[in-house]
């Protein structure tokens, strides 16, 4: 972990900022001490929290491979625009990050400076599973890595984050509101309907309210800023249609050993942005 990113995380317990304290610990000012792990990472979970599903080794490597492949670029390109724009002082702070693989490219994006400023932003990818944030730890200089739930309060202090990400990832607009610094910005990306439509029989459907679903999920906090919808077409190989079927949700409802065929797919989402309401 990086020691200039350790001021931005929060302790899980009295909510004080961390600082290092050993050359492989980060703790706060009560004596709260948490072990950064090998990959660079650090665990920051609430003591008592609802138990939730996290990705599997097999679901972050699906990601990384389909990601890796740039069927997504659309999505990355939207999100990089979002960082580069952004004035705001902070870190970007990607909730249910995965391995980080969208947060890498806003960061390459952004500039490659060492200084924390809007040209060489900084940042923290944060999700539940560990498998996913022990590759995110390694996956760009700028970034550090934390294992937390997204559900409960957020392991960062007031006001530390220039952008918040959210793609694909559950929200929650009052930690949203509280990390974010007041000219900061939220990024949004949902799925619409016919999103990998062609794959209906194999993946989750979209929820046909999940535009109402948004907009209640973030007001009163947040104020719409902008809204674009994004649909191209993606010429998968079989190997793609697996990765895509296995990243997400559907994993879990889907044999392990399902054979696919190549597919031409669709991809349709939104990519909004939203500001903290006065």
């Amino acid at each position: 972990m990086r020691d200039d990113l350790l001021p931005v995380l929060a302790c899980p317990v009295c909510t004080e900022p961390l600082a290092r304290t050993a050359p492989v610990q980060a703790g706060c000012r009560n004596g709260h001490r948490y072990d950064e792990a090998k990959q660079g990472h650090l665990t920051l979970l609430p003591a008592r929290r609802r138990a939730l599903t996290a990705d599997t080794p097999a679901m972050v490597d699906a990601r990384l491979r389909f990601l890796g492949r740039g069927h997504y670029a659309p999505v990355e390109q939207a999100l990089t625009r979002a960082v580069g724009e952004a004035t705001a002082p902070g870190v970007v702070l990607d909730v249910g990050s995965g391995p980080g693989t969208y947060l890498a490219h806003t960061l390459d994006g952004a500039g490659d400076d060492t200084a924390a400023g809007p040209a060489g932003r900084l940042g923290v990818a944060l999700d539940l599973s560990a498998v996913a944030v022990r590759r995110a730890a390694r996956i760009h200089a700028h970034v550090g890595a934390v294992v937390g739930d997204v559900t409960e309060r957020l392991p960062v202090v007031d006001r530390a984050a220039a952008v918040v990400l959210d793609v694909f990832a559950p929200r929650n607009q009052h930690e949203y509101a509280r990390v974010l610094h007041p000219e900061g910005v939220l990024v949004v990306v949902t799925p619409r309907a016919g999103h990998l439509a062609e794959l209906a029989a194999a993946t989750i459907s979209v929820d046909p309210e999940k535009e109402r679903r948004l907009h209640d999920s973030l007001t009163p906090a947040f104020t719409l800023r902008s809204s674009e919808d994004l649909t191209w077409t993606m010429a998968l190989t079989a190997e793609d249609v697996h990765d895509v079927v296995h990243m997400g949700p559907s994993h879990h409802h889907v044999a392990p050993d399902t054979v696919f065929g190549p597919e031409s797919v669709t991809a349709a989402v939104t990519v909004s942005t939203w500001a903290p309401t006065a």
